[in-house]
């Protein structure tokens, strides 16, 4: 199974005001879940319920819905688990997503993530695939959840410049056969 990589007009053309929101997102999450990490409280929200009355994010939603089709291949029912990941400073993304923290597996058939405001970072994966991250850039590929013993998509992300604001993207993993184990924050997709 191989990984594609999609541009998002809509991120691009509206950077600043899905930063912004972000910002907003990052105070809310962390307030409502008492936690200074958004990453790794992701079981506990689904950023587009959180976002359900944002016509930009469903906009968002209905475009990343088109490219996971894509990326499948077929129209078959899929649920998605979503979450942002928001590192302020160098040292909070390696202990979150990067070198501190070392590789790390997502537990579903599908791993993707947006690129809101990436600054300078590379997302490195164990098979030694390396991307480096753009505005507006969505990657899918595997997760681990049916890979079994195969982690070679397992992934760390290092920054190749200092970080000077906070870097933003937006996680997601889908499945093929809804498993409220997997996550009770799943949402179906169109």
């Amino acid at each position: 199974m191989e990984y594609k990589l999609y541009q998002s007009k809509l991120v691009k053309k509206n950077h600043n005001v899905f930063v912004n929101n972000c910002i907003k997102l990052n105070k809310y999450i962390t307030h409502f879940l008492n936690t200074d990490d958004p990453t790794w409280s992701y079981s506990k929200y689904n950023i587009f319920i959180l976002t359900s009355s944002s016509v930009l994010f469903y906009k968002l939603f209905k475009e990343l819905n088109s490219y996971i089709r894509d990326f499948v291949g077929h129209s078959n029912p899929l649920w998605m688990h979503s979450w942002l990941n928001y590192h302020e400073t160098p040292k909070k993304l390696s202990k979150i997503l990067g070198k501190e923290q070392g590789y790390h597996g997502h537990a579903s058939k599908y791993h993707g993530y947006i690129s809101i405001d990436p600054q300078d970072t590379t997302t490195i994966f164990k098979n030694k695939l390396q991307i480096n991250n753009k505005i507006g850039q969505i990657y899918i590929g595997p997760g681990n959840f049916l890979l079994k013993d195969n982690f070679d998509f397992d992934h760390c992300v290092i920054e190749n410049s200092p970080i000077t604001k906070p870097r933003i993207t937006i996680g997601f993993n889908f499945h093929e056969e809804y498993n409220q184990l997997l996550s009770p924050c799943n949402i179906p997709l169109l």
